[in-house]
């Protein structure tokens, strides 16, 4: 029998650490769902503009109440093309369920709720990413990157690396977080026995080693009894008998407690003085360079929304004397809209006329910097490394500016093209809100990193100054 003192800290533990859950964990959940989900959307945008994937017509149909794994079963080989495009459109719109639509709470979150979103998240094994694994969603998925990788487009090449290797990490969060949150879901369903019935159960540690059957069959009726609508969790009753009546039983628990045991992140500045002040610099920008994924995703967007303004607005000829322009090597007239852009400098909104097409070269040109930018090993990162902490600090400044205006500009045309496109095709308009946010949240994480490793730097200096008086 449990002992009060051992329930009253396991009941107070569980209680502390289901707060630490709540305050920390669970946030960093959501905001892993919908980095993934936007990671995802420009991979599969990406595969879809190579012709590797087709749309799905069943995606807009789906209605989803709740996550579940994505079909593995094999298939034949003249329908991969058709079968693997409704699986990513599946495991696609389940994330958009995640991000968007979940919650993300305790009560919420039971175990076959659990089960059920870690099976959905192992639709392919982004850590095990080959041409050759035992898994068929997780091999053709491998094989449609390794043709994109291989390809003659080194951007798309760069980008299908980049978002394998970012799916790869925000999966490994995710799956980080959910095994902290099934073992406390675990925790409480044994706790939930523990104070139902399960002292009036009156077992013996002699009972228990030496007539298991009996002892279950008390159990499966004190449960049916007391919790009816609860799942039976053998393995969890195994744990509690082990818990409370082996031989072994102190340690077992002590073992639990220390699981338990929250201990509160506390942030200490490090004295200790920094190989090189250099890399740290190179890692905010990297991390600055990642929007490149929510970006591209952004242009392919207002792309098609152009396209759709375009057919709108041109009449039969028009568009015939455009056909004949491009013929004869003239240029046609650049598309300018006028857009709307808040001042920040004085609170009012002003209207600025934006060539359409000049921005996107130019902003497909900062994409094709930041795809290279991201890799780590690549020729243009270490030719920034190279040079002195100033240098770099001034080439992350331009850049975090010019991604600022940019992300205004975007979010001009976002609004242009959902209040220009007649109200009958408003319908087929895509927002990039998401993308916009993806992108900010990007550029914080980068800033914040670049501001902690300038902070250190001139730690480390006043410290010097401080040896050298004393």
């Amino acid at each position: 029998m449990p002992d009060d003192p051992f329930l009253e800290e396991l009941t107070k533990k569980l209680h502390d650490y289901a707060g630490e859950l709540e305050r920390t964990h669970l946030p960093a959940l959501k905001n892993d769902s919908a980095n993934l989900k936007v990671t995802f959307n420009g991979l599969l945008g990406l595969l879809k503009r190579k012709n590797l994937l087709t749309d799905d017509p069943y995606q807009f149909s789906e209605k989803i109440s709740e996550l579940k794994a994505v079909p593995n079963e094999p298939f034949l080989e003249n329908q991969k093309q058709t079968v693997v495009s409704i699986r990513m459109h599946n495991f696609d719109s389940q994330l958009a369920y995640l991000a968007d639509y979940y919650q993300f709470s305790l009560d919420y979150l039971t175990l076959p709720r659990l089960k059920a979103m870690t099976q959905m998240l192992r639709y392919v094994r982004w850590e095990a990413l080959t041409e050759n694994h035992q898994e068929l969603n997780t091999k053709y998925v491998a094989e449609m990157l390794g043709r994109v990788k291989k390809g003659d487009d080194t951007i798309s090449a760069g980008l299908a690396n980049d978002m394998a290797g970012q799916m790869k990490s925000h999966i490994a969060k995710i799956f980080e977080t959910l095994k902290k949150v099934t073992f406390y879901k675990r925790e409480e369903y044994k706790l939930l026995l523990r104070t139902s019935f399960w002292e009036g159960l009156n077992l013996a540690v002699e009972e228990v080693s030496g007539n298991p059957e009996n002892v279950q069959k008390k159990i499966k009726k004190e449960f049916a009894s007391h919790l009816k609508g609860q799942p039976f969790i053998q393995e969890l009753i195994n744990e509690l008998l082990e818990e409370d009546f082996s031989h072994h039983s102190a340690s077992v628990r002590e073992e639990l407690l220390t699981k338990l045991k929250v201990t509160k992140a506390v942030q200490e500045k490090s004295t200790k003085a920094v190989a090189d002040p250099r890399l740290e610099l190179m890692e905010a920008v990297r991390t600055l360079a990642t929007y490149n994924i929510p970006l591209d995703a952004s242009l392919r967007k207002l792309q098609e929304n152009a396209t759709l303004l375009d057919t709108n607005q041109d009449d039969l000829g028009e568009r015939f004397q455009r056909w004949l322009r491009s013929l004869m090597g003239i240029k046609t007239k650049p598309r300018v809209f006028t857009i709307d852009l808040f001042d920040p400098s004085t609170g009012a909104t002003k209207h600025e006329p934006l060539e359409f097409d000049l921005f996107l070269t130019e902003t497909t040109s900062r994409l094709r910097l930041l795809t290279v930018m991201t890799n780590r090993t690549g020729s243009q990162f270490q030719a920034l490394l190279q040079r002195g902490e100033e240098e770099i600090l001034q080439w992350f400044e331009r850049q975090f500016l010019d991604a600022a205006k940019m992300v205004e500009r975007l979010n001009g045309l976002d609004l242009y093209f959902k209040t220009e496109v007649p109200k009958e095709k408003r319908a087929m308009v895509k927002g990039i809100k998401a993308e916009v946010a993806q992108i900010r949240t990007t550029m914080a994480n980068a800033n914040k990193q670049r501001h902690e490793a300038v902070a250190r730097r001139e730690e480390q200096e006043q410290l010097k100054r401080l040896g050298m008086r004393s």
